[in-house]
């Protein structure tokens, strides 16, 4: 999985950015101007000419003057102790290259074991202090996933999947995901992008997913229901990885919103369908050759229906009855 790949498209959203710093950097939110934003997509380099790979640096300005700066975001997925000279580094580089002051800002995601204190990276000597480069860190890893999951913001949903859990909260953690983006006021894109990432970290099992569609049918109001049986449905994670990777990869020549955005209608329809199969078969027994046709031909608007009624199949004569009142 490309970690770094999926964090800046996660973040290249402008309503997430924001929401990033609401929820996590809310005193430096006050003092960004959120409507001056304008991502570099120039590839950017180390002093031994080595690609950047995790970071996203981002111009805009301070609210309410012309003054401009640099925000500076590097995510890191593995353990590195050299990374505040790295942040250091890079910080030099961008204030060289765009004479614009930097505000840098470390997303740890990776597994650790503790705490690590990373910032800020000093050299003293006896009779002065040298250095004092402090710089954001936001350790994930030790954050509590319960309490992000429960906010309708954007930003804390989706790295509440990176976030500590507990074993016997893993299906409370996707339940309460699920609900909470349901209940967000943001548009179709930016919760098809919080689904994918959130899903491609925490994938339910097909225990998971039965159950998950069998609460879902019991929501009410009707109209909360209907909402959540309207988004990406995504917990379908099968196709949907697939169509992610696609993405992923077409979004290197093409665009990475572009391509991100092919793979996940791809992998929407292919999820749904392979997702419902796993379910009739579970509830029903093996399905013949040409009903799994059938379902996988299916527009994904009938393909979403069938997720729901298939709660009520006792037979396999109600499918074959609803596929031919349905063609």
């Amino acid at each position: 999985m490309d970690h770094d790949a999926l964090f800046k498209m996660l973040l290249k959203t402008p309503t997430v950015l924001e929401a990033f710093f609401e929820a996590f950097l809310p005193e430096a939110a006050k003092f960004v101007d959120f409507g001056a934003l304008e991502f570099v997509d120039k590839e950017l380099f180390t002093r031994g000419r080595k690609k950047r790979t995790g970071d996203l640096l981002v111009k805009t300005r301070f609210r309410g003057k012309h003054a401009g700066f640099l925000i500076h975001l590097e995510h890191q997925a593995q353990r590195d102790p050299s990374l505040p000279r790295r942040m250091l580094e890079y910080f030099t580089l961008d204030w060289i290259e765009y004479d614009l002051p930097v505000y840098p800002i470390a997303v740890l995601t990776g597994r650790g074991t503790a705490p690590v204190r990373l910032s800020p990276l000093a050299v003293d000597f006896p009779n002065k202090k040298v250095l004092h480069f402090d710089f954001d860190v936001i350790d994930l890893r030790h954050m509590n996933a319960e309490a992000y999951v429960r906010m309708l913001n954007p930003a804390a949903l989706a790295l509440a999947a990176r976030m500590r859990v507990r074993r016997e909260e893993r299906y409370s953690l996707i339940k309460d995901f699920t609900l909470s983006l349901a209940r967000m006021a943001k548009a179709r894109p930016v919760t098809d992008m919080v689904a994918s990432f959130f899903f491609s970290y925490r994938r339910p099992d097909q225990a998971e997913d039965l159950k998950l569609r069998q609460e879902i049918a019991r929501v009410e109001p009707k109209e909360m229901r209907d909402r959540i049986m309207q988004l990406t449905n995504p917990w379908i994670e099968a196709g949907k990885q697939e169509g992610l990777q696609q993405g992923l990869q077409k979004g290197l020549h093409r665009g990475l919103q572009k391509g991100l955005h092919e793979g996940l209608q791809k992998g929407r329809h292919t999820g749904e369908a392979e997702l419902v199969l796993r379910l009739l078969a579970r509830r029903l027994g093996a399905l013949s050759a040409a009903q799994q046709k059938c379902v996988r031909k299916l527009p994904l608007s009938k393909i979403e229906e069938l997720g729901e009624a298939l709660l009520d199949f006792t037979s396999c004569d109600d499918l074959a009855r609803w596929l031919q009142a349905n063609k």
